[in-house]
């Protein structure tokens, strides 16, 4: 494990990155960022890619108004990939908006990302880092989804023996890689309908009993949990309640 450096996204923004090369590092590498097991977790993985208008600023206002203002009064950390697109970005963009200090963890694939220092891609094969973001744990791995092991290793450190959940909005392949280790984690999994894509149609192969045989969605089909996206602001502040504090 490197020593931590500073991301800087401005002259007066920065934020605490970590470099790490094996799992056994994570619990060094969240002390050093100030972070301390247990605590609530939540796992966001998905995309916003290809809603109309309506249902994507539906979404904006779940997570501004809602899920944002939650988690902080419920002490609860996130972590994601971290990057600025999709609900990681809107992640990121509400906590900033609603003032909230809960920990926004980004676990990203050093090999993916542009970080702010590096210079430009002609190309624009990575993605740039979301700045609002508290926290950084840069991974090994240069294709999309060699994140998602040390995603779900990076909740299960951080929670420890505190309950945690995935929240799983949109998203396409990597986001079903997602919620796979998610599953294996043992991790109730929250799924927006409404949201498109990857959470859609895993809501409805669960409802049609079509999920894939022989493998983890359909022997952990239990932890996976449908929300209308319409209903969850309604449906997610007693639900996380009840999975944090019983």
């Amino acid at each position: 494990m490197r020593e931590p450096s500073a991301l800087h996204f401005s002259r007066n923004h920065a934020v605490s990155a970590v470099d790490i090369v094996t799992p056994d590092e994570l619990p060094a590498a969240l002390r050093v960022l100030g972070l301390s097991p247990p605590q609530p977790v939540l796992v966001l993985v998905g995309g916003a890619d290809g809603l109309g208008p309506e249902r994507a600023q539906r979404l904006r206002s779940l997570f501004r108004d809602v899920i944002a203002p939650l988690l902080d009064r419920l002490g609860a950390a996130v972590i994601d990939g971290g990057t600025d697109s999709g609900v990681m970005a809107l992640m990121g963009q509400a906590r900033t908006e609603v003032g909230a200090g809960f920990p926004l963890i980004g676990v990203a694939a050093r090999g993916t990302v542009k970080l702010p220092a590096d210079p430009p891609e002609p190309d624009q094969q990575r993605t740039a880092l979301e700045p609002n973001h508290t926290h950084f744990l840069l991974v090994p791995g240069d294709r999309w989804g060699d994140e998602s092991p040390w995603i779900s290793d990076t909740a299960s450190a951080l929670g420890d023996r505190a309950a945690a959940a995935s929240l799983v909005a949109g998203g396409g392949k990597v986001t079903l890689l997602d919620v796979e280790h998610s599953l294996s984690a043992g991790r109730r999994t929250l799924l927006l309908v409404g949201s498109g894509r990857t959470a859609d149609r895993l809501a409805d192969a669960l409802r049609l009993g079509k999920l894939p045989a022989l493998g983890i969605l359909e022997e952990r089909a239990e932890l996976l949990q449908p929300i209308v996206l319409a209903e969850a602001e309604r449906a997610l502040p007693a639900l996380l309640q009840s999975l944090y504090f019983g």
